[in-house]
C-alpha cells in the first residue's frame, strides 16, 4: 500500500494535542519544527505504538506525517516482536521503500534510517534543522543529534517521501 496524500491546502491547523497543533499550511518549516517537538517531546515508549498515549519509532513516523496530511503503510498486520530487528528481517526496506526516495543532503522532515549492529534498519526519525532530529525510542520521544557519534556511526541513510 502507497502512501495517500490527503488535502493539505487551506487545512490550517490539524488536531490538536497537548495544546500544540501541527499547521499544515505553515510559511516557515521552523513553525512546522516547532509545532512537532512541542506535540510530540516526552511521549512514552510502546512497542508496535501508534497512539498518544505510546508511539514506538513508526508510530511516531505515522502520525508526524499524518499531521502534515500524509498516511503512510503500516504494518499492523505484519506480525513482528521486540527484537525483529535482531532476526534478521528487515520490515523498514522491505516493506516501505516503495514511498521513499534515498537521498544524500537532508532536508527539514525528511526520514532518516539507522541500522543495527547486524546491519538491519530497525530505527527511524524525522530530520529536524541544526543536525538534530527527533524519534521515539526506549527513552520515548526525544531529540537528538545526527552528529553524535552513538547514532553516525549506525546512520543507514535519509529519505524524502515521495509527493
Amino acid at each position: 500500500m502507497q502512501q495517500n496524500k490527503t488535502a493539505v491546502q487551506g487545512a490550517g491547523e490539524l488536531s490538536p494535542v497537548r495544546g500544540v497543533s501541527v499547521r499544515a499550511d505553515a510559511p516557515d518549516l521552523r513553525d512546522v519544527e516547532k509545532a512537532i517537538i512541542g506535540k510530540y517531546l516526552g511521549i512514552p515508549y510502546r512497542h508496535r505504538g501508534r497512539t498518544m498515549e505510546g508511539l514506538d519509532c513508526w508510530g511516531f513516523l505515522k502520525l508526524v506525517y499524518a499531521d502534515l496530511g500524509y498516511r503512510l503503510f503500516d504494518i499492523e498486520d505484519l506480525e513482528y516482536s521486540k527484537v525483529w530487528g535482531l532476526s534478521g528481517k528487515d520490515y523498514f526496506k522491505e516493506h516501505y521503500g516503495h514511498d521513499w526516495d534515498r537521498v544524500e543532503t537532508p532536508q527539514v522532515l525528511d526520514g532518516v534510517l539507522f541500522v543495527n549492529s547486524r546491519g538491519i534498519a530497525d530505527h527511524a526519525g524525522i530530520v529536524l534543522g541544526k543536525r538534530r532530529f527527533i524519534h521515539c525510542c526506549r527513552q520515548g520521544v526525544v531529540v537528538s543529534r545526527l552528529d553524535d557519534v552513538s547514532w553516525k556511526k549506525k546512520t543507514e541513510g535519509f529519505y524524502r517521501l515521495r509527493k
